[in-house]
């Protein structure tokens, strides 16, 4: 572990209920996703750069990307913990690392995420430089997740659509789509014979425009190999949303079924 002042980082632990598993008794990757969100929000909100302080600035977080490699999925009644910290920033970005670790301390996942400041009246990109270098202590610790490309479905892909529409539960107090439903309705393109034999290796995720209440939009996926790609499409075409998920087969199983 590097030495680090006290607001470097932050941990916080958490014991995984029979409520929060999936199908087959792990951790979900849509907790997995929560988890690393919620502790953005608490290492934020310890820092003065939470939502009420931003809110007095007419500014709020918007998460733009997030990176999760999983090693392994934590079982239920087992403790996990999470770390978090600031890697870096400029005026419009901050970039934020998360470690996740069993109760042995090994790690079981690594993630990256990048997020924006905007103009909560506006919703356009805000310039973060208002605020006090002091809120960001950055801290030199090593994240094993490159920064993530522009996420893109393949040529040779076989290509599937479908349709959503967003609903009340959908939506969060901000008016716009939850972060977890967009990757929910991906997750939710698979069977569950498929989520059988095969769990994610590695979530991309990037977002680029808001959906709304009562929005339909086209789910984009193309597939190769065990790469799966979503383009999440609003009804004038721009692309709202985009993940990037790569399957491997699960360790307790003797086949694997491949994604065709």
């Amino acid at each position: 572990m590097t030495d680090h002042a006290p607001n470097d980082m932050m941990s916080r632990e958490w014991f995984l209920t029979a409520g929060e598993t999936d199908a087959f008794g792990r951790m979900p990757i849509s907790l997995v996703t929560a988890r690393a969100i919620q502790m953005a929000i608490y290492h934020a909100n310890s820092l003065n750069i939470g939502y009420s302080n931003l809110a007095e600035h007419r500014l709020g977080w918007v998460l733009a990307r997030i990176s999760i490699d999983m090693h392994r999925y934590p079982a239920i009644n087992e403790t996990y913990s999470m770390d978090t910290w600031i890697e870096g920033y400029n005026r419009y970005f901050s970039d934020r690392c998360f470690e996740m670790s069993d109760a042995s301390g090994a790690t079981i996942a690594d993630i990256r995420s990048q997020w924006v400041a905007i103009d909560t009246e506006t919703r356009t990109l805000a310039n973060l430089s208002e605020l006090s270098r002091e809120c960001f202590p950055t801290l030199r610790r090593d994240c094993p997740v490159p920064r993530q490309p522009r996420l893109s479905i393949p040529a040779e892909a076989d290509v599937e659509t479908s349709e959503y529409t967003f609903r009340f539960c959908d939506i969060d107090f901000n008016m716009h789509v939850n972060t977890l439903r967009y990757l929910e309705c991906v997750l939710n393109i698979r069977p569950l014979d498929f989520y059988r034999d095969n769990e994610i290796a590695m979530l991309e995720m990037s977002f680029e425009h808001e959906c709304h209440f009562g929005e339909t939009v086209t789910l984009r996926t193309g597939t190769s190999g065990h790469v799966q790609t979503t383009e999440i499409l609003q009804p004038d075409g721009r692309r709202a949303v985009a993940i990037r998920i790569t399957y491997r087969p699960r360790k307790q199983q003797t086949t694997s079924k491949h994604i065709n």
